[in-house]
């Protein structure tokens, strides 16, 4: 189901079980796969590849040619830039208080992460929310990135931690 408010760019490809929601832009030459649900304002640029399962929150922004694998959960919020490569089972948070029916006590107001220009994230990664990421870093498999983390650097663990330094063949 595609809301008649989507716009999409020429030789994009979208899986007929996709549910694509109003005000959502998708650019030229992308794929979204099969049960991909994007929320309201989801906004995906040219040449970028949806796995399939993924859901987006709507009120997020992806890049272009970035590939973004099966079972990824996008916030509302998010920013990810162009060249981004996320492998499967990522999940990004955008609620520090959890404040699931206790919104008479604060508002929510959604506190997205920002994963920047040609930063690579290994599966089942966890990114908290208010988080960036700069720069062509790479997080490793099972990671929960729980502060900002630097340019060309290579963080892994439960809480990452820095461990080396990106070499300078893999910087684009």
């Amino acid at each position: 189901m595609i809301h008649e408010s989507v716009k999409v760019g020429k030789g994009t490809k979208i899986s007929e079980t996709a549910i694509i929601e109003e005000g959502c832009v998708i650019g030229k030459n992308c794929f979204i796969g099969h049960y991909v649900v994007m929320r309201p304002n989801t906004k995906i640029g040219n040449s970028t590849v949806i796995g399939h399962l993924t859901v987006f929150e709507g009120d997020c922004v992806v890049g272009s040619n970035c590939l973004i694998h099966a079972q990824c959960h996008i916030t509302k919020g998010a920013i990810i830039d162009n060249q981004v490569f996320i492998a499967p089972g990522f999940v990004g948070c955008n609620d520090n208080d959890m404040l699931h029916e206790r919104r008479h006590i604060k508002e929510f107001k959604p506190n997205g992460y920002h994963i920047c220009r040609a930063v690579r994230i290994g599966a089942g990664v966890l990114v908290l929310p208010g988080v960036t990421i700069n720069e062509n870093a790479v997080i490793g498999v099972g990671a929960i990135v729980t502060k900002n983390v630097a340019p060309f650097t290579v963080v892994f663990g439960s809480p990452s931690r820095a461990r080396a330094i990106v070499k300078k063949e893999f910087i684009i």
